[in-house]
């Protein structure tokens, strides 16, 4: 699949190179008007072919094709916003339909234990959803952290039966998303997520205390919800 996408997007920059240096010499005259809109196009028709995220690359294509489209004066500029809504719309709404494999139980995919990896020099567990619903169980592991994003998509983190470190963190970046956290009452949990459009219920949120181990929530939500119980 990779070699494929390579072909693809190597087949499309020859072709540009090729019409672009027919029209300089004034052998073609065709409008190369929002030409640069393909460096937007190409990469994200690749990434349809190459990436998991199916749904994302489709949204970058379309709306690289919509900067075309505005730039040929298709379409107006000033609404170009408005088109783009109903682009992500569409692909979102097709993508729950067709695109999020449930199991028997009802639920999208799990992971019950993810890896950690090294981020900023320590172990931390790095999570990435999109365009479908994850569910996170840490039961009888160490937390010593997590690096959480979620894009038009939804992470359920269970932390309850964790040996969570004291003083771990949680970074989230979350954009028309849900991310839901649950701990154990013992757990102090200091809220300094900023949200935009956004709302962060935080039912545990508590100041530090002598012997509690305390866990930080540290990022930034747009346009979408988290939740901490």
């Amino acid at each position: 699949m990779k070699r494929t996408s390579k072909i693809i997007g190597g087949i499309a920059l020859v072709a540009f190179g090729i019409v672009w240096a027919l029209e300089l010499l004034n052998v073609i005259h065709i409008s190369l008007d929002g030409w640069w809109a393909l460096f937007v196009i190409v990469p994200c028709f690749v990434n349809i072919f190459s990436d998991k995220n199916k749904a994302g690359a489709i949204i970058g294509c379309g709306i690289g094709v919509l900067l075309l489209l505005a730039a040929r004066s298709v379409i107006p500029w000033n609404d170009i916003w408005k088109y783009m809504l109903c682009l992500v719309a569409v692909v979102w709404g097709l993508s729950l339909l067709f695109f999020n494999k449930k199991s028997s139980s009802g639920h999208s995919h799990s992971t019950e234990h993810p890896d950690p990896v090294v981020l900023d020099g320590s172990k931390m567990h790095k999570i990435d959803v999109s365009f479908s619903k994850q569910d996170y169980n840490f039961d009888g592991q160490p937390f010593v952290g997590a690096d959480v994003r979620t894009s038009f998509g939804f992470a359920y983190l269970d932390l309850r039966h964790a040996d969570i470190c004291d003083g771990a963190v949680v970074n989230v970046d979350c954009s028309f998303g849900g991310i839901e956290i649950r701990v154990d009452k013992d757990v102090c949990v200091v809220n300094n997520i900023d949200a935009t459009f956004a709302g962060v219920d935080c039912d545990c949120c508590t100041p530090p205390t002598d012997g509690a181990k305390t866990l930080y929530l540290k990022g930034h939500c747009n346009f979408g919800g988290i939740e901490l119980k």
